[in-house]
């Protein structure tokens, strides 16, 4: 491949993929906070509504920076600065967009299990405490990165020693211990689930009704959360690996060739891409996955439209019962 091609591809990424993600992401991220904002007193659309807050912030922050780049030329007070922060802020909302979704699914295993004392730590007093410590506590665990990220020949990352730290520190809080986490609580959510759904037995009315909306929501839980886990690993897989690889060759290599610096520069431009697109997927993997949120969703449009051309809001009743039932479906 011509040497020639590779910025111009890497160039076409940071010019229309991260302010289509943006646009998508941030629309996406909206829509999730007006329809879970309905149910501001469970604890899981609590969860739901910060993480997709945070998403939104690493989302523009993260677009800014590299649709409008800053020049590290002049390695000035200013430059040291703002290379300090690009790092530490992106880093930042990151890990808290990516806590508040494993404690979203560590409630729901909470709220689906049979001990009422773990039943009892899924309220939205919890959450919103929960949720607090997360945000207090990962701008003292990223300090690091605002401090030893720093200018060398005019670029800005991280060197010597530390960039084997925060390699390691990359690979195991962005690559190896939210995907692992995730499919634990996800596996035990759904082992909670299959319990409550042997323990309901078939004959009368109720019961047949009841064992019919346990098992939609099993099956529409166990999608949602394989799903999230699924796309999180598929697009946190790659970087922590080029990073790794960036860092060994620093050593390895003494003199990279202009070809092989410009296909390192490429993958790791496609893999913070994709690291990216993570923060504006989570109202498109509900969409596809999840016929309730779907339908929820096809109602907030159709109340909105109804409400500008002022006709009253209604719900058909034949389906309130229905979509008391949906909604319970994916805020578990």
């Amino acid at each position: 491949m011509s040497t020639s091609i590779l910025p111009t591809i890497q160039s076409c990424i940071n010019s229309y993929g991260y302010p289509t993600a943006l646009i998508l992401g941030n629309l996406g991220n909206l829509l999730i906070v007006i329809l879970f904002s309905r149910h501001r007193q469970n604890a899981c659309s609590i969860y739901l509504i910060c993480s997709t807050v945070a998403n939104d912030l690493y989302l523009t922050f993260n677009s800014l920076v590299q649709i409008y780049p800053f020049s590290y030329a002049d390695e000035s007070t200013r430059a040291y600065a703002l290379c300090k922060i690009r790092f530490y802020v992106s880093n930042v909302l990151g890990q808290i967009a990516k806590t508040i979704i494993i404690l979203t699914c560590i409630d729901r295993y909470m709220f689906t299990s049979q001990h009422a004392t773990f039943r009892a730590f899924s309220t939205s007093k919890r959450a919103k405490w929960f949720i607090l410590v997360t945000i207090l506590s990962w701008p003292l665990l990223a300090s690091h990165i605002a401090i030893m990220t720093t200018l060398s020949n005019r670029q800005c990352g991280t060197f010597g020693i530390y960039s084997l730290i925060y390699t390691s520190y990359t690979i195991v809080f962005v690559g190896f211990l939210p995907p692992l986490i995730l499919s634990v609580v996800g596996y035990l959510t759904y082992h909670n689930m299959k319990q409550t759904y042997n323990r309901v037995q078939p004959g009368l009315t109720n019961h047949n009704q009841t064992n019919l909306v346990i098992r939609r929501r099993d099956r529409e839980l166990l999608i949602i959360v394989v799903s999230e886990v699924f796309v999180y690993a598929i697009s946190t897989t790659f970087y922590p690996l080029i990073l790794t690889e960036m860092t060994i060759s620093r050593y390895v290599i003494a003199n990279k060739s202009v070809q092989y610096s410009q296909v390192e520069s490429l993958i790791f431009t496609i893999s913070f891409m994709l690291l990216f697109v993570n923060n504006a997927a989570p109202f498109y993997i509900y969409t596809i996955v999840s016929k309730s949120f779907r339908r929820d969703i096809k109602q907030l449009f159709i109340n909105s439209a109804r409400g500008l051309i002022g006709k009253p809001i209604t719900q058909p009743a034949a389906r309130r019962t229905d979509a008391t039932h949906s909604r319970r479906e994916y805020h578990v």
